[in-house]
């Protein structure tokens, strides 16, 4: 059975996006779930507009994966055992697509292809919404009081995941064209990978999932080769060894204004490892990025720091001071544990 999916931070754009997206094919089913309070699950499936199934069930482990694991799978399986070749998923709020693919693969592998990964949203929403400091749950997008995630954190993963944007607007709220401009350029930064187009405008990209899954690795950084004004990113690295303490006490300056900050980190104290820096809006983390390989190739050594940050008003001349502040000094490289190490080259 082909797929399209449907990942989104609310249920009114997702379904906006779907009707649009299975209008294009008459009779294609659109499924669609949504994890209610209490781990109740519901499922509605739409044929020309029309619901012809709706089912709802208690969950015993009310959360999305489950969702996917214990309904999406079974129903998309009953549809295709009906000769069903083509649905439309419309995934429950705060379900990520690539969770979702995998599951549907590990639960029936070969009996889905993934035609398309698209993100519904109104565009005027992203710049809030990256900036919410509040959880999933606290914001009203899920019903899983456990879901630790900001709304920005979702937002970025799928932006960076999805193969497609879908920009709805609003059957309730007017359109502020302004907001909905920047909020397009905003996008057009943050995924230039990406096609975006108004939902039942265009044609969906097709899906690679190798590709979509290296763009979303913890520390790549991908950036447009034209920036989409009044947003940009400014890209910085260091090829030497950053101390520990001044980094830490230098991020929280030069990720201040940026909406997205991402890239892999050489910490002298931890010579082997490749920090993954990721912020998004007001939260920002560091992750085990793997180990360095022969490929990352800063001035003499093979491994460096490269960070990219993106906003609408940079202090280039400020933020790159900060970051070359927290390199080593000549007399502390000589003491450190990165200059004796094995696979860089000492000077």
């Amino acid at each position: 059975m082909h797929l399209v999916i449907l990942t989104s931070l609310d249920a009114m754009s997702r379904n906006s996006a779907a009707a649009l997206v299975a209008g294009t094919a008459n009779g294609t089913p659109v499924v669609l779930h949504d994890l209610l309070d209490g781990g109740v699950v519901t499922r509605r499936i739409h044929r020309n507009d029309r619901i012809v199934e709706r089912e709802s069930r208690v969950l015993e482990h009310g959360c999305l994966s489950c969702t996917v694991r214990f309904d999406l799978a079974p129903a998309l399986l009953r549809l295709a055992s009906e000769g069903v070749e083509r649905a439309v998923v419309g995934l429950p709020p705060g379900t990520t697509a690539e969770n979702a693919i995998d599951g549907l693969h590990s639960i029936a592998p070969g009996a889905f292809v993934v035609d398309a990964v698209a993100l519904a949203l109104r565009p005027e929403d992203v710049e809030d919404q990256l900036w919410d400091h509040h959880t999933l749950f606290a914001s009203g997008y899920t019903a899983v009081p456990e879901d630790a995630r900001t709304p920005g954190e979702f937002l970025m993963g799928e932006l960076l995941f999805a193969d497609t944007v879908l920009t709805t607007v609003s059957d309730l709220l007017p359109t502020d064209a302004a907001l909905d401009a920047r909020g397009l350029q905003l996008i057009g930064e943050l995924a230039p990978h990406a096609r975006i187009s108004a939902a039942g405008a265009g044609t969906l990209a097709r899906h690679d999932y190798g590709a979509s899954q290296a763009q979303s690795l913890p520390g790549e950084v991908h950036v447009p080769t034209i920036a989409s004004a009044p947003f940009r990113t400014l890209e910085h690295r260091i090829a030497r060894p950053l101390h520990p303490g001044r980094f830490r006490t230098a991020l929280g300056a030069v990720s201040e204004g940026c909406c997205f900050v991402r890239g892999s980190v050489w910490i002298a104290s931890m010579p082997d490892t490749r920090v993954a820096v990721h912020g998004v809006g007001p939260r920002i983390s560091l992750g085990d990025g793997g180990t360095w390989t022969a490929a990352e190739c800063h001035g003499g050594w093979n491994r460096g720091t490269h960070l990219a940050l993106t906003g609408d008003a940079l202090d280039d001349d400020d933020i790159t001071g900060l970051l070359d502040a927290c390199a080593l000094t000549d007399d502390e490289l000589r003491s450190s544990p990165a200059y004796s190490h094995p696979t860089s080259e000492n000077h």
